[in-house]
């Protein structure tokens, strides 16, 4: 009994075995026989085209998200900037130059324009052109259209089926090179935003220092004209005004009242100007070059009084 059951074990082991090679021979078969479909059919070279298809979709979805979040943050730091600087230059002439000609014209008659510029941005308009719809791309369909595919296949010997398939690849891959252009604009685009927005970072920073700068002008200019006043009413005991004369002050403060007459006339120049165009980089670039030199200018002067 147990010699039969060895024997009987191997035979139903050596029948798994044949079946199991048959059903290897028969997958092998049904692929090999699947490939020559799908290239007879044409359905090789349109698989070829949906994955490029998901591939250029999935890029530039992720290229467009991108470009949004930076648009947003970049738009949102140069409105910031030009409300700064605004808000800097109105600071300089509806105070700072205020108090200061209240003071120059105890001693010296200034004229000092109350009218300023403001800077302003206007987002440009945007539009790219997104990834079109498979409907408007693919020339056949073999995913959607299965039995209808297949019998244009069989009965035009795949040569219709194979054409199409090509010229939606084409047309595919034609697309690729769209948004390839679209996404090189994003990036150029961002790029522009980066320039104009590091420009007016360095913009209202020399603004907000040459304030700070002013300021220590204003007291000292006060000082002057409080020594002049004293002065006065200690030798005449009245106010005269021939006495309140720069050329009364010791050299040191002479230069010092020197400096914020060369110090004003600079600043209102940096207040006065205006930017043509904030969304043109290099009118912005040109702007900051020229406030960049003005507000050197404005330093040495201060470091020198």
């Amino acid at each position: 009994m147990g010699m039969w059951g060895n024997i009987k074990e191997k035979f139903k082991s050596a029948g798994r075995k044949v079946k199991e090679k048959f059903k290897s021979v028969g997958r092998k078969i049904a692929r090999a026989g699947t490939n020559m479909w799908n290239k007879f059919s044409g359905k090789d070279t349109f698989k070829e085209a949906e994955e490029l298809y998901e591939k250029i979709s999935n890029k530039y979805n992720k290229h467009k998200r991108k470009f949004d979040e930076e648009l947003e943050r970049y738009v949102d730091s140069i409105e910031k900037h030009v409300e700064r600087i605004n808000t800097s230059k109105e600071i300089i002439k509806m105070d700072l130059f205020v108090r200061m000609a209240e003071n120059m014209e105890k001693i010296h008659d200034v004229v000092i324009s109350e009218d300023f510029t403001i800077e302003s941005y206007k987002q440009s308009v945007l539009s790219f052109d997104s990834v079109r719809e498979k409907e408007a791309l693919y020339k056949i369909d073999f995913n959607k259209h299965k039995f209808k595919t297949s019998i244009q296949a069989f009965f035009t010997l795949g040569f219709y089926t194979r054409k199409k398939a090509k010229e939606t690849l084409y047309a595919v891959q034609e697309e690729e090179g769209k948004i390839n252009n679209e996404i090189a604009k994003m990036n150029a685009e961002i790029k522009k935003l980066e320039v104009i927005d590091k420009s007016l970072e360095n913009v209202d920073y020399y603004f907000e220092t040459l304030i700070g700068m002013y300021e220590k002008l204003l007291v000292r200019l006060d000082n002057n004209v409080n020594y002049l006043f004293v002065r006065c009413l200690n030798f005449a005991h009245k106010l005269v005004h021939k006495e309140m004369s720069v050329r009364r002050l010791p050299k040191i403060q002479q230069e010092e009242v020197e400096a914020i007459v060369t110090a004003s006339k600079i600043l209102k120049k940096m207040t006065d100007a205006q930017i043509v165009s904030i969304s043109d980089t290099n009118n912005v670039k040109k702007h900051v070059e020229d406030m960049k030199k003005q507000f050197e200018e404005i330093k040495n002067v201060v470091n020198a009084a």
